[in-house]
């Protein structure tokens, strides 16, 4: 197929991808990049590997500066950052809407990449949450995974008691550091640090899912049901040591979990709990990012088209992805892909990764705005303080305060 006269000439057909992660988003473009080379000779694709922080960094810098020439003409940008280039920098990332049908995509992460009516990404990877649960540990407490299905994390806690009571092993993993349980609980339920429909205005004081978040780990720590951990690789150890009967996580750290091989069996994965109310889902989201073409790019259009034939609709390209570096797909369709119905040994032969693929469909969309490492920061402080004993609706009424006033509003 050759590609449309719009685009550069032959002999300067050459594309730069920056991405990060070695082990899953680098291989993912590479490969990509080899397909599209096959069907293109004359266009060469080059993958960077870049720090997502550093990325993030480089970008600023040289759009601040409005010096642009070093940048690539792909970029992967995770969800909870992107709104700020779409708002801060609002020419460098290129309208896809009329150039690439997104529709076969999941609407949340549609909704996350979407700005004014008008769409910017192609959506690629998933942080959909779960419960990871060690059946033979529970059963040890005399229950049953069915005991853990459809409840409200108040009633996780409760038999939370029981596993401890029974077996001495806590509940889950708890990083007063890290509080993504807190995140997953409030996309569950359809909020978010800041309003949908103003990412200007701070949500915290009065934000359902929030305050169940916080009397959340109240409970988790008076009652003695986490296992403390500081770091990613104290996380780590806490389950693949049998430190705890449980976590509530994203799908990503399946790879971590598989790592202990003597558990091969022991775990089945199900729908996280819900919080209490109305809009309460069983299904949230962690992380996840897209691909993005930089609209100041000479190769503009041709990065456009690179993105088209890749990761919007090549089916054999993502199944191929499922099995090399585990992908959880966002496509909406993705459960029919072959390799999502072969079963997982390590998991009892459950469907693992159709299940995710299923749950995404079911994730509530958000507005992450433009402010959410910010608030969060100012949040985590919050939960500090009550975790030292200030009654949680001052904690939150104070965060509000505070966030407000660091942002100027």
């Amino acid at each position: 197929m050759a590609l449309g006269s719009s685009m550069a000439s032959a002999a300067d057909q050459e594309l730069l991808v920056w991405c990060w992660d070695d082990n899953f988003n680098v291989p993912a473009a590479k490969l990509a990049g080899e397909k599209f080379m096959a069907a293109h000779p004359d266009v060469k694709v080059t993958v960077q590997s870049i720090a997502q922080d550093n990325i993030v960094q480089k970008l600023n810098a040289a759009l601040g500066a409005n010096n642009v020439r070093g940048l690539p003409d792909v970029v992967l940008i995770e969800d909870y950052r992107v709104k700020n280039f779409m708002v801060g920098y609002p020419d460098f990332l290129r309208d896809i809407t009329d150039s690439i049908d997104v529709s076969n995509f999941i609407d949340s992460k549609v909704y996350a990449s979407s700005y004014n009516g008008r769409h910017y990404g192609v959506p690629f990877d998933s942080g959909t949450s779960a419960l990871f649960l060690r059946k033979d540990i529970i059963e040890k407490a005399g229950l049953s995974v069915t005991d853990f299905q459809d409840i409200t994390f108040n009633q996780y806690l409760d038999l939370g008691k029981t596993v401890k009571e029974k077996t001495g092993v806590a509940l889950l993993p708890f990083d007063p550091n890290d509080l993504i349980e807190m995140r997953l609980m409030l996309q569950s339920n359809g909020e978010w640090f800041t309003a949908a429909d103003d990412v200007n205005k701070v949500t915290v004081k009065d934000n359902v899912a929030l305050k169940q978040a916080f009397n959340f780990y109240q409970r988790v720590t008076s009652e003695g049901l986490g296992y403390t951990i500081t770091g990613w690789n104290q996380l780590l150890s806490s389950f693949q040591q049998g430190k705890v009967a449980s976590l509530v996580y994203a799908c990503w750290i399946m790879p971590s979990i598989k790592q202990a091989t003597d558990q091969s069996g022991n775990w089945v994965v199900i729908p996280m709990p819900k919080v209490e109310g109305p809009n309460a889902t069983h299904f949230s989201n962690s992380g996840g990012s897209q691909w993005y073409v930089n609209n100041y790019s000479n190769q503009a259009d041709l990065a456009t088209q690179f993105l088209k034939e890749t990761f919007a609709s090549d089916h054999d390209l993502i199944n191929e992805l499922v099995d090399r570096i585990g992908l959880i797909s966002t496509m909406k369709d993705a459960n029919t892909l072959p390799n999502y119905q072969e079963g997982d040994p390590f998991f009892g032969g459950q469907k693992v990764g159709k299940d995710f693929v299923e749950w995404n469909t079911q994730i509530p969309s958000v507005n992450y705005g433009i402010h959410t490492k910010e608030v969060e920061s100012v949040v985590g402080e919050a939960m500090q303080s009550v975790l030292q004993g200030t009654p949680v609706d001052e904690a939150l009424e104070q965060a509000q305060e505070m966030a407000q006033m660091q942002l100027g509003m």
